[in-house]
C-alpha cells in the first residue's frame, strides 16, 4: 500500500531541492534531468552550463543543509570516488544548522534513559555548546558531580535522512542516465557508501565503542587525552562522555593564553597519529581542526569519533613494507606492495612501471624531503584512473595524512610529517630485526601452515568426490600457448607434406628407371610439383602476413 504521507513528503522535498539547485546556478542540469517541471513558474528559465561546478554544488549543499552537508563532508574524505577539486571544495562545508529546542532534548534523553533528567544529572545546560546536522552537545553534571558532555540526536533525523537518501538514489539514477559528464562515476555506489556511513553515525553506541577503543589505547599517554564513555547513560541516540576543557587547535589566541608551544603541539599531533596507525591500527579518519583541541601542557584532545579507520594486521604490515621500500629506494618493491593492497584483476608490467615513475620523482630525496601528501594524492589519482579499488580504510588513511599535514603546517611552518614518518620507519625496521619479532612471525607462519595441513585431508577428499562425480574440470588458456600450439601444428603439416613430396619424387624416379609405367611416373612428378608449389606459396603468404 502506498504511504500517501511519505509520497507527499518526498515530493515536497524534491521541489525544495530543485529550487535550491536552480538558485545555485545549476538550472542547466535540471532540464537535462527532466526536472524543470518541479520549478516554480518564475524559475522556469533555462540557464547556461555552469563553469565553476564544484563551488556551485557546494553552495547548494550548504543551503540544503543536514543530509547534503554530511554527504559533502564525507565525499571530501574520498578522493578515490570524486575528483580532487571537488574534495577540496566540499571540505569547506561546515555544519551551520540551528540548534533544536531544549524541550526536545529533554524528551529524547528521558525516553532513551528511562528516567527523569533530574534523576541522572544535577545540572544540564539548556544551551548547546555545539550543534551539527545529526545532533547537538550540552554540558552537564552527573549526580556525583562529574562534569560530562551529552550528545543528543536530532528528533526524527533518521526519518529525514532516509527520505533524503531515497531522493539521492533517484537523482543519481537521473544523472547517470542523462548527464554525459558524470557517466564515468558510479553514483549509486557513492550513495551506497553514504548510506553505510550515515547508519553508523546515527548509532551512538558505535561511536561510543570507537571512543572506548581510543580511550584504552591512550590511557597512559602523557601527550594525548581521550574522553571516557559513561555506558550506563549511553544509547543509540544519547552519548555521555567525560568533559575535557580545551581550546580549538587553530585558536592561536587561546593557545597563547595557556602558554602552549605550537611546535610541541605539532610534534605531539604527529606522534599521536603515528601511534594510531602503526601501533594500534585504528585511527581517527577526520582529524580536521574542528575535531582537535589542546589542553594545558600541549596535550592533544580528539573529539567526534563518528568516522574511524581500521587497519588489519595484514594491511598494516603491507603498508609498513611499502614505507620501508620507499626509504630503501626499492621502488619495484614499493610498486608491488601498493598493487597488493588494491583489488585488481591482473597485475602487469605497465601498472608497475607507472607506479615506479610516480615514486621515482623522489629518487634523489631523503625520506624527510618526500612530500607525503603529494605522493598519496598521486597514488589515489592513479588508482581511480586505472580502476584499482583500494580498501576504504586505506583511502581514509591517505586523507587523514593529508589533513594532519595541513594542520601541522598551520601550527608550525617547519612541520614535516615525513620526518616523523622516517623516525617510525627506522624504529619499525629495528623492531623487525629483534628475535622476539622474528619468533612471533615464525610462529604465525607455522600456525598458518598447521591450519592448512589440518584442512588438507578434507580438501583432498572434496576434490576426489568432485572428480568422481565429474564436477571438477580444469581450464587453462594462455594466448601465447595457443599460438605456439598452432605453430607446431603448422610446422608438423609442412614436414609431413615435405615427406610426401620426397616420397612421390623417389617413387616416380624408381618407376621411370624401371622402364614400365612411364605415365604413372609422370603423374607422380606432376603431383609432387603441384604440392611443392602449394608449400612454397603458403610460406610466402605467411611471411607477408608477419611483415
Amino acid at each position: 500500500m502506498v504511504d500517501v504521507k511519505h509520497v507527499y513528503r518526498d515530493a515536497h522535498r524534491l521541489k525544495q531541492i530543485v529550487s535550491v539547485l536552480f538558485k545555485s546556478g545549476l538550472g542547466y542540469y535540471l532540464y537535462q534531468l527532466k526536472l524543470g517541471d518541479h520549478l516554480f513558474w518564475h524559475q522556469r528559465v533555462e540557464q547556461k552550463k555552469p563553469m565553476d561546478l564544484p563551488k556551485k554544488i557546494r553552495i547548494a549543499m550548504d543551503e540544503l543543509g543536514g543530509t547534503f552537508i554530511k554527504l559533502g563532508q564525507l565525499l571530501s574524505l574520498r578522493p578515490d570516488l570524486i575528483p580532487k577539486e571537488y574534495c577540496e571544495e566540499f571540505s569547506r562545508l561546515q555544519d551551520n544548522v540551528s540548534s533544536f529546542p531544549f524541550n526536545d532534548v529533554k524528551k529524547i534523553v528521558e525516553s532513551e534513559l528511562k528516567h527523569k533528567i533530574e534523576e541522572i544529572f544535577s545540572n544540564f545546560e539548556k544551551e548547546p555548546i555545539a550543534s551539527a546536522s545529526i545532533g547537538q552537545v550540552h554540558r552537564a553534571k552527573l549526580l556525583n558531580g562529574t562534569r560530562v558532555v551529552v550528545k543528543v540526536q536530532r528528533p526524527e533525523i533518521k526519518e529525514i535522512m532516509d527520505a533524503d537518501i531515497d531522493l539521492l538514489y533517484h537523482l543519481a539514477e537521473l544523472l547517470q542516465n542523462h548527464v554525459e559528464d558524470v557517466k564515468e562515476y558510479d553514483l549509486k555506489s557513492i550513495v551506497d557508501e553514504f548510506k553505510r556511513y550515515t547508519l553508523n553515525e546515527l548509532d551512538y553506541l558505535k561511536e561510543g565503542r570507537n571512543v572506548d577503543r581510543f580511550y584504552r589505547n591512550f590511557l597512559n599517554s602523557e601527550t594525548v587525552k581521550v574522553p571516557k564513555v559513561y555506558w550506563d547513560f549511553t544509547t543509540k541516540k544519547v552519548l555521555v562522555l567525560s568533559y575535557i576543557d580545551g581550546v580549538p587547535i587553530d585558536d592561536k589566541e587561546g593557545l597563547r593564553e595557556w602558554s602552549c608551544d605550537e611546535k610541541i603541539i605539532s610534534r605531539n599531533l604527529a606522534d599521536c597519529f603515528m601511534k594510531q596507525v602503526f601501533e594500534y591500527g585504528f585511527f581517527h579518519a577526520d582529524p580536521h581542526p574542528a575535531n582537535l583541541f589542546v589542553m594545558p601542557g600541549n596535550k592533544i584532545v580528539l573529539i567526534d569519533y563518528g568516522i574511524c579507520g581500521n587497519l588489519t594486521e595484514d594491511m598494516r604490515e603491507k603498508f609498513i613494507d611499502m614505507l620501508i621500500s620507499l626509504v630503501g629506494r626499492r621502488f619495484d618493491e614499493f610498486a608491488d606492495g601498493f598493487l597488493n593492497i588494491g583489488m585488481i584483476e591482473e597485475k602487469n608490467e605497465e601498472l608497475t612501471h607507472d607506479i615506479e615513475a610516480i615514486v621515482e620523482e623522489y629518487a634523489d630525496a631523503s625520506i624527510e624531503q618526500v612530500d607525503v601528501v603529494h605522493l598519496f594524492n598521486d597514488l589515489v589519482l592513479f588508482s581511480r584512473r586505472n580502476n584499482i579499488l583500494l580498501p576504504v580504510d586505506f583511502i581514509l588513511l591517505a586523507k587523514a595524512v593529508v589533513t594532519i599535514e595541513g594542520v601541522g603546517l598551520q601550527l608550525n611552518p617547519d612541520f614535516s610529517l615525513s620526518a616523523t614518518l622516517h623516525e617510525y620507519v627506522d624504529n619499525l625496521t629495528t623492531k623487525r630485526l629483534r628475535p622476539s619479532y622474528l619468533v612471533k612471525t615464525f610462529v604465525g607462519d607455522i600456525s598458518g601452515l598447521a591450519k592448512n595441513i589440518k584442512s588438507m585431508p578434507r580438501q583432498v577428499n572434496e576434490i576426489l568426490q568432485k572428480l568422481n562425480r565429474g564436477e571438477l574440470g580444469v581450464r587453462f588458456e594462455r594466448k601465447d600457448l595457443v599460438q605456439l600450439e598452432r605453430e607446431i601444428d603448422r610446422s608438423s603439416n609442412r614436414v609431413s607434406l615435405g615427406v610426401i613430396i620426397a616420397a612421390l619424387i623417389v617413387a616416380s624416379a624408381l618407376v621411370l628407371n624401371s622402364g614400365n609405367g612411364k605415365w604413372l611416373a609422370v603423374t607422380g612428378f606432376l603431383i609432387a610439383i603441384f604440392l611443392t608449389i602449394q608449400l612454397f606459396l603458403s610460406v610466402i603468404n605467411e611471411r607477408r602476413i608477419v611483415v
